[in-house]
């Protein structure tokens, strides 16, 4: 059962990575696309920042959830660093619990805000809003399956 969530994590972070890098990129050409319009042809365009937005909200949640599987959000190690080796395994594993938790409370939550803003659609290109709002619950399955895994893969927590 550990390997098959090792394994389910590990793929699933390539696959949103992959995601990631397609939707900055998109993101990026949006902006470029906003500011050519705007200052060379004289003409803004309206669908570009509401897409520019909407693909930022996604972004930073879904690279949130690689940063619980890869261990790269900034923390404090002070406390950690006094431990020995096996306490601080053993902090290390709660404090990714804790991840975990937070992530299942952000699925919770985000669904309840998806389901309390359903038919509602965008200022500007008009798309139903729970397509922006999915990204709470989405990045909290996420970030769940990453802090099990790294709770669950002896050695990763360090």
């Amino acid at each position: 059962m550990r390997a098959l969530l090792l394994t389910f994590s590990a793929g699933i972070a390539r696959a949103t990575g992959v995601v990631v890098v397609a939707m900055t990129a998109v993101c990026m050409a949006s902006l470029i696309l906003q500011v050519f319009s705007r200052y060379v042809l004289g003409s803004a365009l309206i669908w570009t920042e509401e897409l520019a937005l909407f693909l930022f909200t996604w972004i930073v949640l879904l690279a949130g959830s690689l940063g619980v599987r890869e261990g790269f959000h900034v923390r404090l190690t002070l406390l950690l660093d006094l431990l020995p080796a096996a306490a601080r395994r053993q902090a290390e594993r709660l404090i990714n619990a804790l991840f975990g938790l937070f992530g299942l409370l952000l699925l919770v939550s985000g669904w309840r805000y998806v389901e309390a803003t359903l038919g509602q659609v965008s200022a500007a290109v008009r798309y139903p809003i729970e397509a922006l709002h999915l990204a709470a619950p989405v990045a909290g399955v996420l970030i769940v399956v990453h802090a099990l895994a790294r709770v669950a893969e002896p050695g990763r927590s360090e």
